[in-house]
């Protein structure tokens, strides 16, 4: 870890916690085995609270107790309109329709359940574990050849989620679907995971540069799989002991050791169907590096996981030269074992951080001294027990979650709670959002109803594509048609290939995990919204479309605008000014300003 990781840790302010059940041995510069996140989990009791009448579940006993500490309040429930956008846009990142909306106001129960199987639940929530598995569709670096293969991972993710595939399997198929399920092509396709990283195309010239790219493409690996599934830095350890973590230089190899025989490409997973995805090949005896060196090899070491890790066994109690199959075998069923204390909480804290904007650990990827505390400690390990105990649904956790009178909040400011809690880490209002990129531009597709929703295969490509000096370029462009209307996670991910729409609205380069995407705010986002082609050719499709209403009533024509894009009538003031819009500049200058409103473009 380098200098700026040295001052992040040792000067992070941490957010005021209980901390009778944190054990911080070692001192203040670095976490000990008794941190935290290390110990074994077990159910917390639910608080107790003054007044029970808000609580709708246990969520809502964690975080009233915390607010009732505080002398604060929760903020009244969001009006039906606004709970039911935001379910919609949550659970399956859509606007709802007009029938939609009255259905889900009416009843919201049976929106939730409804959202939970529609189809579109997996595209959307795809799109977070896409984030963080680093997925993209070409090799980046300097030559970026495409990969034209990648999209079946993408797929599977989607598939599985909707098909509620149990957490614990969905991480293992990911690790080693191969080798535990070789009949099984979607299995076979999961291990894409590993691998659907950067990867640098160059062919080494010499036994030195090949050694030192493959150490790099090894640590890749290595810090994937342990911030994905266990929220550990390992690959800080690399060169030395961890800095902060409770995790040993030889532990890292020893992660290494697992994963030395996964190398990369296009692999044959049914009589006709390919994926790039994982091509094991023998895995060679792993040596501890000095310093990190491939040419200053020490003991060797075999394939384990890490000791600080309280109820489980970090021996795998395999020779140092067993099959590449049973290192990666025993890697994945080390990871999800039900008494791993950090597999569930790292995935509860995830669908918390996706839910409400940030996790009850602000960092996804880091349960170490780095990461911090949690701000309810408690609850964060409720919800982990829970979710091993419901059989590792995800499904389940979300309809929990969302279910809570905590998330049913209005996102009301209340200005005494803003003065003591401004980040709102004690939950005491819903976290006003604004849609991820992908996300607004479905919602403006979806508004003009343009949206293709054909699900599946090769993406569509809004680039074109030719060699430079040995190098592949992707310039932008904006195609027409319904293949190219289809949801933004069926867009090819060439790493090379910059939207101008997706780019400024902060989506992440997936040359890089992205737990936590970046939200900025510059004159870029209104200036796209306001003049790109794409923008411009939606609003003639959305003006086209509640013209359908009454072509000569320019009054239906504005109600009919408002009610399908922000699902409510116009008030007085509103229907006066945009009326006198329309006469001035058209009905689709208006739909375009409806794009760019901040009621369009944010949820509450």
């Amino acid at each position: 870890m380098g200098s700026f990781d040295s001052f992040a840790c040792r000067f992070a302010g941490f957010a005021a916690v209980s901390l009778a059940w944190i054990a911080v041995a070692v001192g203040d510069d670095r976490a000990g085995e008794d941190w935290w996140s290390l110990q074994p989990l077990t159910r917390p009791p639910l608080p107790e609270v003054s007044d029970g009448t808000w609580v709708k579940n246990p969520i809502d006993r964690f975080i009233l107790a915390k607010l009732e500490a505080k002398q604060l309040s929760p903020s009244a429930p969001a009006d039906a309109r606004t709970l039911a956008r935001r379910l919609y846009v949550d659970l399956i990142g859509l606007p709802p329709e007009a029938d939609e909306l009255k259905r889900a106001m009416a009843d919201v129960p049976g929106a939730i359940d409804a959202l939970l199987d529609s189809a579109h639940y997996g595209e959307r929530w795809a799109r977070h574990w896409l984030d963080v598995a680093r997925f993209g569709e070409s090799n980046g670096f300097e030559y970026d050849q495409l990969r034209e293969n990648a999209w079946p991972y993408r797929d599977w993710v989607i598939d599985a989620l909707n098909d509620d595939m149990p957490y614990d399997r969905f991480a293992r198929l990911q690790i080693a679907g191969d080798v535990l399920e070789p009949e099984d092509a979607g299995a076979i396709t999961a291990t894409a995971f590993l691998v659907c990283g950067a990867f640098d195309g160059l062919i080494p010239q010499g036994d030195k540069m090949r050694r030192i790219m493959r150490e790099d493409e090894v640590e890749d690996l290595v810090g994937t799989v342990g911030q994905t599934f266990i929220g550990l830095t390992m690959n800080c350890a690399r060169c030395h002991d961890h800095k902060f973590d409770p995790i040993q230089q030889k532990e890292y190899y020893q992660m290494a050791s697992a994963l030395a025989g996964v190398h990369r490409g296009d692999r044959k997973v049914a009589e006709d169907k390919t994926a790039y995805a994982v091509t094991p090949t023998g895995a060679p005896v792993v040596h501890l590096l000095k310093r990190g060196s491939p040419f200053e090899p020490a003991e060797a070491v075999t394939a384990g996981g890490v000791a600080a890790l309280r109820g489980i066994d970090s021996d795998f109690g395999l020779a140092e030269d067993a099959p590449e199959a049973e290192r990666r075998k025993k890697l994945a069923q080390w990871i999800t074992q039900p008494d791993n204390p950090l597999f569930a909480r790292v995935m509860v804290n995830r669908l918390w951080h996706y839910h409400f904007g940030q996790g009850l650990l602000k960092t996804p990827n880091d349960f170490g001294f780095s990461g911090g505390l949690p701000s309810h400690p408690e609850l964060l390990d409720w919800l982990a027990v829970e979710f091993r105990e419901c059989g590792w649904s995800l499904k389940a956790m979300h309809r929990l979650i969302v279910s809570s009178a905590t998330y049913q909040q209005s996102s009301q400011l209340n200005s005494s709670a803003y003065a003591m809690d401004a980040d709102n880490t004690l939950l005491w209002r819903y976290r006003p959002s604004r849609l991820e990129a992908e996300v607004l531009r479905d919602s403006i597709l979806k508004v003009a109803g343009q949206l293709n929703t054909a699900a599946g295969g090769p993406g569509f490509r809004d680039f074109n594509m030719y060699m430079h000096k040995g190098s592949w370029v992707y310039d932008a462009i904006d195609p027409e048609g319904p293949e190219f209307n289809r949801r933004s996670i069926y867009r090819t991910w060439a790493r090379g290939s910059i939207h101008p729409v997706l780019t400024t609205f902060d989506c992440p380069d997936p040359s890089a995990s992205a737990p936590v995407r970046s939200v900025t705010t510059t004159p870029l986002g209104a200036l796209a919204l306001m003049n790109d082609s794409f923008v411009l050719r939606m609003a003639d499709h959305f003006a086209v479309r509640v013209q359908a209403a009454e072509p000569a009533n320019a009054t239906v024509q504005v109600a009919q605008a408002y009610q399908t894009a922000y699902g409510r009538n116009p008030d007085p003031d509103e229907l006066r000014a945009s009326r006198a819009f329309v006469e001035k500049h058209g009905l689709a200058a208006l739909c375009r300003v409806i794009f760019n409103s901040n009621e369009f473009v944010h949820v509450h």
